[in-house]
């Protein structure tokens, strides 16, 4: 059927359209076309006379359309790039825009509690440099114990900040001009758009002026501006995987503004995840570039260096390593190990693992921390299989040979590690895993670890988190991944991976839902992408886009010859290029396989999962019966290549695109959607130190009891005053009152924090026995909600688990510090120290005894109270900060740590170490509580860890 040929994209005619621009000699089979000339396909038997004459003139008719079609499908390609251009720049706009609330409502203020350190650790480097700040020992925390910040924190969010301001500053006060040409272009679009609903708009300026910014103001933005960068480094991961554009664009939109990235990156919340999913998605796309094929293997030092980047701003690295350690071992599993991978991830482990090792918080814990070992051990596989694969080459081995030769290395390989760990095991060379990592591998929702068990954010996930933090692009994630099996390159595993291990941790750390943010975004993308796809592909296709051929579809196997594409053994390019290599030697047993290659493989290697997949593919091609291929191939012919077919598709995208955007569900569920997420980022705009709240008559007013109270301490009390409160306010004591804390949320020594949740819920007068001697004021929330006696119960448990006669052993969950059903204390609350601060005045018949404690302040709406210590034992705060009695690990070294005063020594008698696997603190037996969680969960209470 000669009737309405289409012109294809390099001037080859689709199958099934016999015609040629020259005309053959008679009978002669005309040749095929080749790109840039126009030619013949198909039998010349019977094309004499009149039918050879229609054949010229359907080739001279086919040949003048195409000088017409072909700057038309330029100009619609041109089109089409500038629109994804433009959604691009507004989703990098939109994540930047969506997280401005807390900025627009409160203004540069730091968020929450974790932040505040940052921010205070980022002004001391500012301040005294990078030297200084590895060396620096903090005794305003941790009192009277002190901290080593330069040791124990992750710096790289730090240095981040200060590497810009230091820039800022170079840079200096300067103004730009917005061109003329931009404002005419694109002022008119933003007003149509603003009045068609659209969010996340900016307002464009005649000219825009540049400043340097405050360390403070930048640590505020920053969560804002790694928004975008994450969200651009999103797409082009997802473009890595699906190699849609639109797919890439759609993920880019997503991550843009799904609550789930919202989470921990508006304004103000200056904490690591902030920069970290940057660094997470940013590394993966590296990771997946660098093995898409054997020649993109240089691409790993990027991977690497982005690795290193990551390590130094999250302890989360160890997800970011595993994950690709485990996408690594997979490639080797599914026959996909060549040259180009091998270096690859050599690269990046070297590369990564020395840049880790920097950051003195990680030190040598890549090559000694179980959690990492398995990345370690990948690594050496790699190495044994690269040896492999070098002899095979040499000693030009055999299918069956090569798999033996195999199985013996690694064998021996397996055997050298467990002689090398079964060495090192008794020198206590391994580090543990913590409770938090071992949470993500156990069933149930308790560690054993009352600390641990007490922050809401190490509870699981639950279904109704996911819907809020994930919401609409969860429910077509899973066709997302359905649409990538057709592809199946090293990305659709990782893919795969990736959203397997995001749910599980998930699963078990609600705060681990952010990590799921950027596969959802991903998975999502591709499916919008797939779909946009297919709606464009028809009009490409009718401007002469080259369609589906008969040759194209992936042949049955055959003599084991391929298409051109295929190396020579070792890799290497053969002579002929378009020629197909020698054929195996027969003891291979490949002759019978088609070797052509795809792009992530590099040359035949016999002997191993490639071959094993080869066989399999064969086998399944050649299941499928032939009148079913042909079927397949006639109907993706007609639909490419029929004029009338191609008509009809365009005429069916426009129909289901008015149709998605007008009366489908989508029409509403994506207005709600976008709408959710507005939500969700003005609900995370309140700081926690202020926050919104309405008076009877509705109107909003901004209640910062907080912030006030930290700012009352700061200008009311000594310099060298200290602040006991629960760990949760440390980093504000320390940040915004500028007081020496107790203890704050590094929760890096259980038994201190037990004892300060021991003294709190203790009674009164034994509770300032011991205060006196470590504190000058006393900070309580107050109020209802999630105040202090909300947490109390947490307090009093976490006390019992270092000092059993707190509740007792025979009461280790302390249910005799908590309250009754009809919200009454319990005598053992009652006469708490932290009850009778939290009431004093607001209950009946509460009073604190000013002898002991004396109120100071109270803020406006009696969220925060301070209380003075009376009596305060000048003697014990003289000899905790005499340096003399510091505990140096060196004469004349930085890292010397505080004590208690000696008339502490009784208290601290009675402590019991707690048991758990943290490298600082092995020893002691099992506390009551965590034999009782054991017992619950079955595992028996043996004090064996």
């Amino acid at each position: 059927d000669l009737t309405g040929p289409i012109l294809t994209v390099e001037g080859e005619f689709p199958a099934g359209v016999h015609a040629c621009l020259k005309r053959p000699e008679r009978g002669q089979l005309p040749r095929q076309a080749g790109r840039g000339e126009f030619g013949c396909r198909g039998s010349a038997q019977g094309l004499q006379g009149p039918q050879a004459n229609r054949l010229q003139r359907n080739s001279i008719f086919v040949g003048n359309m195409s000088a017409v079609l072909f700057p038309l499908r330029q100009l619609f390609k041109l089109v089409l790039i500038l629109v994804q251009a433009l959604l691009v720049l507004y989703g990098a706009y939109a994540a930047y825009e969506i997280r401005l609330y807390p900025i627009k409502d409160y203004g540069m203020i730091i968020h929450e509690f974790d932040p505040w350190f940052n921010y205070r650790a980022t002004e001391y480097l500012a301040e005294h440099g990078a030297s200084k700040f590895f060396k620096w020992y903090d005794y305003e925390s941790w009192y009277p114990l002190g901290r080593p910040i330069g040791t124990t924190i992750y710096p790289g969010m730090q240095m981040t900040a200060v590497a810009i301001w230091e820039g800022m500053k170079k840079i200096g006060d300067f103004e730009v001009e917005t061109p003329s040409l931009v404002l005419a272009t694109l002022q008119p679009l933003i007003s149509y758009l603003k009045k068609a609903g659209w969010k996340y708009l900016p307002a464009l300026k005649a000219s825009y002026s540049f400043s340097p910014m405050s360390v403070n103001d930048i640590c505020c933005m920053m969560p804002p501006w790694f928004g975008t960068y994450a969200s651009i480094f999103t797409g082009l991961l997802t473009y890595e995987i699906s190699r849609s554009v639109n797919a890439g664009v759609s993920a880019t939109l997503i991550m843009a503004i799904i609550p789930a990235h919202l989470m921990r990156s508006v304004g103000g919340e200056f904490d690591n995840e902030a920069v970290a999913v940057t660094a997470i998605v940013a590394t993966f796309w590296l990771w997946l570039l660098s093995v898409r094929t054997p020649k993109h293997w240089p691409v790993a030092v990027l991977a690497g260096v982005a690795y290193s980047y990551m390590v130094a701003a999250w302890g989360g690295y160890i997800f970011v390593l595993n994950m690709i350690g485990v996408h690594a071992a997979l490639l080797v599993l599914l026959g996909r190990f060549n040259t180009g991978v091998h270096k690859a991830y050599t690269l990046f482990f070297i590369i990564g693992t020395a840049g880790a090792m920097q950051i003195p918080v990680v030190g040598m814990s890549p090559l000694r921390s179980v959690e990492q070992l398995g990345p370690l051990m990948v690594f050496l596989g790699y190495q044994v299989l690269a040896f492999c694969d070098w002899q095979r080459r040499r000693s030009n081995m055999g299918a069956m040979e090569f798999a033996l030769f195999r199985v013996k290395m690694i064998v021996f390989l397996g055997v050298a590690i467990v002689g090398v760990c079964a060495l090192l095991y008794p020198t206590g060379y391994f580090g543990p895993i913590s409770s938090r990592i071992r949470g993500l591998f156990v069933k149930h929702t308790k560690t054993g670890n009352p600390l641990v068990d007490s922050v809401a954010e190490h509870q699981p996930a639950n279904p109704s988190m996911y819907a809020s933090y994930l919401n609409l692009p969860l429910d077509f994630a899973l066709l997302g991944g359905i649409v990538s099996l057709w592809k199946r390159n090293n990305g659709f595993w990782f893919l795969c991976l990736y959203a397997y291990i995001a749910q599980h941790f998930s699963g078990k750390m609600s705060r681990l839902v952010l990590i799921c943010g950027p596969i959802v975004a991903v998975s999502c993308g591709i499916w919008c992408g797939f779909l946009l796809d297919q709606l464009v592909e028809p009009f490409l296709l009718l401007l002469g886009k080259k369609g589906f051929e008969t040759g194209e579809e992936v042949k049955a196997p055959s003599s084991g010859k391929n298409s051109g594409k295929e190396l020579k053994e070792g890799g290497k390019q053969g002579k002929d290029g378009g020629k197909a290599s020698k054929k195996p030697k027969k003891n291979d047993g490949t002759a019978d396989l088609d070797w052509t290659l795809e792009e992530w493989e590099e040359e035949r290697r016999p002997g191993g999962a490639m071959m094993l997949g080869r066989m399999l593919h064969s086998n399944v091609l050649q299941a499928i019966p032939e009148e079913n291929k042909a079927m397949y191939r006639e109907i993706r012919t007609q639909m490419d290549n029929n004029y009338g077919s191609i008509l009809g598709r365009c005429v069916l995208s426009a129909v289901l695109v008015f149709y998605a955007f007008n009366l489908s569900s989508l029409s509403v569920s994506i207005p709600n959607f976008i709408n959710h997420c507005d939500s969700v980022a003005r609900s995370l705009s309140n700081p926690q130190v202020a926050f919104m709240s309405r008076d009877r008559q509705g109107n909003t007013f901004i209640v910062d009891d907080y912030l006030k109270g930290y700012q009352w301490i700061d200008q009311n009390t000594p310099k060298d005053a200290r602040v006991m409160a629960w760990w949760d306010y440390g980093y504000q004591i320390t940040g915004i009152a500028k007081r020496t804390s107790i203890a704050d949320g590094n929760t890096w020594n259980h038994e201190h924090i037990a004892t300060l949740g021991r003294t709190l819920t203790s009674s009164e007068k034994k509770a300032h026995n011991a205060i006196r001697h470590l504190a000058d004021y006393v900070l309580v929330w107050a109020g209802g909600g999630g105040d202090d006696l909300a947490k109390s119960p947490h307090l009093a448990r976490i006390g019992n688990s270092v000092f059993p006669d707190h509740c007792g052993d025979d009461d280790p969950k302390c249910n005799k510090f908590s309250f009754y059903q009809d919200g009454s204390p319990t005598p053992m609350m009652a006469k708490s120290l932290l009850y009778k601060l939290c009431q004093h005045k607001v209950s009946p018949g509460v009073k604190v005894n000013e002898n002991l404690f004396k109120e100071v302040h109270t803020t406006k709406y009696g969220l925060m109270r301070v209380y003075q210590v009376m009596n305060v034992s000048q003697e014990s705060k003289d000899w905790v900060a005499d340096p003399k009695n510091r505990v140096c690990d060196a004469p004349g070294s930085w890292y010397c740590v505080g004590q208690y005063p000696p008339a502490l020594e009784k208290l601290i008698a009675k402590r019991k170490n707690f048991a758990q696997l943290e490298d600082f603190n092995k020893k002691g037996g099992k506390s009551a509580y965590t034999k009782l969680i054991e017992k619950e969960l079955g595992r028996g209470g043996s004090d064996d860890l």
